[in-house]
């Protein structure tokens, strides 16, 4: 198990390395130039922009701007595709160091925090992450570290990254692939996503509110 640990975070370094110098780091809010980049080098291209989107999003790179990215490039339905698969990679890499490699040096560091979310999430993982998902002030990479530090099942933790993914993602590549279309009804579209996405946002968290009180009042009640 140590030599499997060692070897993918060495395969990690390497393929972080390799990106390093690459000219999308400072052209990725430029979605001209990535467009041009993807029309010139095909499938390579593709590949390495997939691998940014990842690494982008692993180091808290906000989801969003790749979603706009991608939405300008590929369109609608396969940017959809392409920033999940990034986003979710991405998620995943950060949640395998967190859990495998660098979990007793996290545990101390985060200290309180990390109390506080194992608490949160030793329930319901899924909908727990599901909600930090949603919730647009979450933070993305912290959530990535905690999970993997608390032990959030890995399939939990992927599904719900997913679903909690989606509605953002949509959102921004509609936007996005309504300038590149200049098509209206796109850009309508993840207007109204987003304030039903806000609506959600409100209702989950009115809804785990609720079961907290309702945990006060059982354990309340248990104590009499």
């Amino acid at each position: 198990m140590k030599l499997l640990k060692i070897v993918f975070l060495c395969a990690l370094c390497v393929l972080i390395y390799s990106e390093s110098d690459s000219d999308i780091w400072m052209h990725i809010a430029d979605k001209n130039w990535i467009a041009n980049y993807i029309a010139n080098d095909g499938i390579r291209g593709l590949t390495i922009l997939l691998t940014f989107g990842a690494i982008f999003t692993a180091c808290g790179g906000p989801r969003q701007l790749i979603a706009f990215t991608f939405g300008f490039t590929f369109g609608s339905i396969l940017g959809v595709v392409f920033c999940l698969l990034s986003a979710i990679t991405g998620a995943v890499c950060t949640y395998a160091l967190a859990a495998w490699i660098f979990r007793d040096t996290l545990t101390r560091r985060l200290g309180k925090r990390y109390k506080k979310f194992k608490g949160f999430v030793d329930t319901q993982p899924f909908s727990k992450v599901l909600l930090l998902r949603i919730f647009p002030l979450g933070s993305n990479l912290i959530t990535n570290l905690l999970s993997g530090v608390t032990g959030v099942p890995v399939l939990s933790f992927i599904a719900a990254s997913l679903l909690g993914y989606l509605p953002q993602t949509i959102i921004f590549v509609l936007a996005g692939a309504g300038v590149g279309s200049a098509s209206q009804w796109q850009l309508i579209v993840s207007i109204i996503l987003g304030i039903v996405s806000i609506a959600l946002t409100h209702y989950l968290y009115q809804r785990y509110k609720q079961s907290l009180h309702s945990e006060e009042q059982l354990g309340e009640h248990s104590n009499v």
